[in-house]
């Protein structure tokens, strides 16, 4: 069985765009108002269905609030990272995360627990906001 190919549109390359372009999270609902105010013309439901096509690619992150709201941020695939979120103005910056590793190793020699995933999140102020 063959696979479908991708075909990029116009929509899709538009919301793509505003995520390439922001450093925070945003919610459908965001991004959707960010296109109406460019008078872009594009549907709530294809700015869902395009985030959900992206985080399967892996080229989005999706994060939960407590409240079960979903925002999405692009994100380099390739480099394993996690998130410093400030409280103030929503700007991410990048952290890498080299002492999982060896904190990944220590759990599977002390406890014999083998970490398949983990998520971590810090949160403050950034430097402009403080």
């Amino acid at each position: 069985m063959t696979e479908r190919a991708e075909y990029v549109t116009r929509p899709r390359e538009e919301i793509a765009n505003v995520l390439r372009h922001e450093r925070r999270f945003l919610t459908a609902s965001d991004i959707h108002a960010r296109l109406k105010r460019a008078r872009a013309r594009v549907a709530l439901s294809t700015v869902y269905r395009t985030l959900e096509r992206l985080r399967s690619k892996g080229e989005v992150t999706e994060r939960v609030d407590a409240a079960g709201e979903a925002s999405y941020m692009h994100c380099e695939p390739e480099r394993h990272h996690h998130h410093a979120i400030c409280r103030t103005c929503g700007k991410v910056e990048d952290v890498d995360c080299t002492a999982i590793d060896r904190f990944a190793q220590a759990l599977r020699k002390t406890r014999g627990f083998r970490l398949d995933d983990h998520a971590m999140e810090f949160f403050g102020r950034c430097r402009a906001c403080r």
